[in-house]
């Protein structure tokens, strides 16, 4: 932190009244030593977020990842409360209950008990942030397991710090969606790879259902469809999930992605 010359107070006056005050001694910028910047730092962009009191709940298949992100998400300015548990269920009571505004899970987990805390999560306002396993996984199997976990937002174990963490949270505040760049490159891919189906072809949706995901591609979140459109917020929960069904997209990430690479919403 670079030091800041405060006035001298009352006393201090006093005490140099016979004279000036004495100056700050001059730094040399090529001989005072800097403080390298931490690169697990909090983005600087926390410190002016105010007004959220967030309760995090984290559910991960081992002590140490559970531990870990407890211990870094409880430093961060937006949130209040954390919590951890092993067993799913447990995690699926909280967020019944309007207890958990983010809920972090970590694989490994039954795809059963994940799918229920998704639908769950779906129904509420809380927003699901997955920490994905991709030590010693090739490439391709990530993608999978981001295609098989739908969810509001995703992190690499082995990109994940307390900055990466940070800029996932406050980026889901504002109705972001993280995705790490390298997974991202792995769903168009996966995306380029299947067979290219006529752009004109029709996906049956509604004409709300079309208002919702040109919103969607335009990066609104379900609140602030909600907003634009006039409606609840309930609604468009419904509305978006519609239009995953129709698109065959696990999750709004995809269904971006596919309407985008297959110009969806210029067809005919």
């Amino acid at each position: 932190m670079s030091s800041v010359y405060l006035p001298s107070c009352a006393g201090d006056r006093s005490e140099h009244a016979d004279g000036p005050a004495p100056s700050p001694p001059d730094q040399d910028p090529d001989t005072d030593p800097v403080t390298a910047p931490d690169p697990d730092a909090v983005p600087a962009a926390h410190a002016a977020t105010t007004g959220t009191d967030l309760r995090v709940l984290i559910t991960a298949g081992t002590e140490l990842m559970r531990s870990g992100l407890q211990s870094m998400l409880a430093k961060l300015p937006e949130v209040a409360e954390t919590g951890e548990c092993a067993d799913p269920a447990v995690a699926l009571a909280s967020v019944e209950r309007g207890e958990v505004d983010i809920l972090v899970v970590s694989p490994p987990m039954p795809d059963a008990a994940f799918h229920s805390l998704a639908e769950c999560v779906a129904r509420s306002r809380t927003k699901l942030l997955v920490v994905l396993r991709d030590f010693d996984l090739p490439p391709a199997e990530v993608v999978t397991q981001a295609v098989a976990l739908p969810a509001d937002g995703y992190l690499l174990e082995s990109q994940l710090t307390a900055a990466s963490l940070a800029d996932a949270v406050l980026r889901m505040l504002q109705g972001e969606v993280p995705v790490p760049t390298v997974l991202a490159r792995g769903l168009f891919s996966r995306l380029r790879s299947v067979e290219a189906e006529p752009a004109h072809r029709r996906f049956l949706l509604t004409p709300r259902e079309l208002q919702v995901l040109s919103l969607l591609v335009d990066g609104l979140s379900n609140k602030q469809i909600a907003r634009q459109l006039g409606v609840s917020e309930h609604g468009i929960k419904r509305h978006v999930g519609g239009v995953l069904a129709k698109l065959n997209c696990p999750n709004r990430t995809l269904a971006v992605a596919l309407v985008l690479q297959k110009g969806l919403l210029c067809a005919p």
